[in-house]
């Protein structure tokens, strides 16, 4: 058995085939891996980037699945070269699980001559290629000492006959890597139906993706959405609650040996609930990086106590996450007016319009400028407050000299092709509203730039995360924070200070001296007096009436 399997390599499954050929490319060695295919993909179904020397050499392929003695002729040549195109690629590819016409040959030594490099890979080609490749992915990665307590700890709680099992690890940490270690020392012990549920499309689509570095060629994987169900065959099924709900009547209770919930806090939801009450699986997983809750429901009460709990601030403290230098910039605080807002009784809400002055694009481009000088090579990330600002805002970044392209209210295809602009240095940034929260992984990004406030600590966190991730050539990350409320500064002051004492813990020079800096001392000072009285300044409500500490 092998992920080639026999439905995808006799045609019969053309999202398949697709998939199929960016898990062998990513096997092998392609990095940057998108599969796009569908309405709109303009030709191209699989994005990638391959290092050739010095250069970062980014391919297109065409993905054709065939049935019987069908050919592949010129016409899907025509759609590659297009995609080269509209993708900026340097080389494109068609790929079947067929074989290709003798004028498409041809037509493949015409472009060749003209300076285009066209790959043809036929259904022989790849079925030979997936026989010879090495039993583990080229990108397998050794675990961490806490990873590999964590896989130990849930493979054990499985050995030993219990029912559940959840984990909690902060986003840059490797969740996906545990579950897909998890699932593939489950498979040896004769779990070969694994279901993986999550509630997003494209987070299913990178749940898939996040598995194969740790899984042997051997193990199928397949994804399902857009009201289909879940094969009923072996391998590891990715996809939706929200599809499965609607076949739940028709699915035997104990189809799965294994499920695994990813986003866990989503998992009380109705329809996911009522999914995994229907299922009976041998073994149940709950895995998170934010389990955070607004309407503070426990998910023990579904995947019972976590084994495991590791924070952004242990995985810094621990050198697993990039080196963080957090600034908050605070420069337009309106001191001067804070003596008659302190006598008004103000709400969260008002006290936000009122102490923080609005902040200039241009001033937010000069400081973002200065953070570039100290960078050998920058990769930068911004969070807008909203879709019309973000497209204003990546115009007036390109116009000043940064390459920047706006991620928001664009279709798929026009998304994926910034992003491997973006991956292969044609842009030095990006810039977005929320895409970015889930979904996308960019870890060599080493700036972030916060213009939007969000009340939500677990979308706050994942923002966050983005820039985290250790990558080769990244010093750390500097991470400008312009968002004018004071919720934003009392969760930061308060992961500051558990960082100060996880640094003193681990010895972390940094971190023993806090990661976090404000541009006026007077801000944190301000809301340190306040921390004194309030629980958890950071996850109260708008309407929320504030009393200001005396000497302000």
């Amino acid at each position: 058995m092998s992920f080639y399997t026999d439905d995808i390599s006799n045609g019969y499954n053309w999202k398949g085939l697709e998939r199929a050929i960016a898990r062998m490319m990513e096997h092998l060695g392609w990095k940057d891996i998108n599969v796009i295919g569908g309405a709109g993909d303009r030709g191209g179904d699989v994005l990638a980037t391959r290092a050739e020397g010095s250069l970062i050499k980014s391919w297109v392929v065409q993905s054709k699945a065939v049935t019987g003695d069908r050919y592949i002729g010129p016409q899907a040549l025509k759609e590659a070269i297009n995609a080269l195109s509209f993708y900026d690629a340097n080389i494109a590819a068609v790929a079947t699980n067929g074989e290709f016409t003798k004028t498409a040959r041809q037509r493949q030594e015409q472009l060749s001559a003209n300076g285009y490099t066209l790959k043809l890979w036929n259904g022989a080609f790849l079925k030979g290629l997936v026989e010879q490749m090495p039993e583990d992915h080229a990108g397998f990665r050794e675990l961490r000492q806490y990873q590999d307590d964590i896989v130990h700890k849930v493979v054990a709680s499985f050995d030993e006959g219990n029912k559940r099992a959840f984990y909690i690890v902060a986003t840059g940490l490797g969740k996906t890597v545990i579950a897909a270690t998890i699932a593939r020392q489950l498979w040896t012990r004769g779990c070969h139906r694994i279901l993986v549920l999550c509630h997003a499309t494209d987070l299913a689509l990178q749940l898939e993706q996040g598995f194969w570095s740790q899984l042997t060629k051997d193990i199928p994987t397949s994804v399902f959405f857009d009201g289909l169900p879940p094969r009923n065959t072996e391998g590891i099924s990715f996809g939706l609650y929200q599809s499965l709900y609607g076949y739940l009547p028709g699915i035997d209770p104990d189809q799965f040996d294994v499920v695994i919930v990813d986003e866990a806090h989503h998992a009380l939801a109705y329809g996911f609930r009522t999914c995994l009450e229907h299922l009976k699986p041998k073994f149940l997983i709950g895995m998170t990086a934010t389990p955070w809750r607004g309407d503070g429901q426990s998910l023990t009460t579904i995947f019972g106590n976590p084994v495991a709990k590791v924070s952004l601030v242990d995985g810094m403290a621990m050198g697993y996450l990039s080196k963080v230098d957090y600034r908050i910039l605070c420069d337009n605080v309106d001191w001067d007016n804070m003596q008659g807002m302190s006598e008004q009784n103000l709400s969260i809400r008002d006290l936000n319009k009122r102490l923080f002055l609005p902040q200039r694009d241009e001033a937010v481009i000069s400081e973002l400028k200065m953070a570039i000088q100290e960078v050998g090579r920058p990769r930068i990330a911004i969070f807008s407050p909203s879709i019309e600002h973000s497209n204003r805002f990546a115009q007036m970044l390109s116009a000043s000299g940064v390459p920047c392209a706006a991620l928001s209210k664009v279709d798929k295809s026009e998304r994926r092709r910034r992003l491997l602009a973006f991956a292969s240095g044609a842009y030095q940034a990006i810039c977005a509203v929320d895409v970015m929260n889930e979904g996308i992984d960019i870890p060599d990004v080493n700036i972030l730039v916060f213009l939007r406030a969000t009340h939500s600590r677990r979308i706050f966190v994942q923002q966050l995360g983005r820039g985290l991730r250790l990558s080769e050539g990244k010093d750390k990350v500097i991470v400008l924070d312009f968002v004018s409320d004071i919720r934003r500064m009392a969760e930061m002051i308060d992961m500051n200070n558990e960082g100060k004492a996880k640094g003193a813990e681990h010895e972390i020079v940094y971190l023993q001296e806090g990661f976090v800096s404000f541009s006026d001392a007077r801000v944190e000072s301000f809301v340190n007096m306040w921390l004194e009285d309030v629980a958890d300044l950071s996850g109260s409500d708008d309407e929320v009436k504030l009393k200001f500490p005396e000497g302000f």
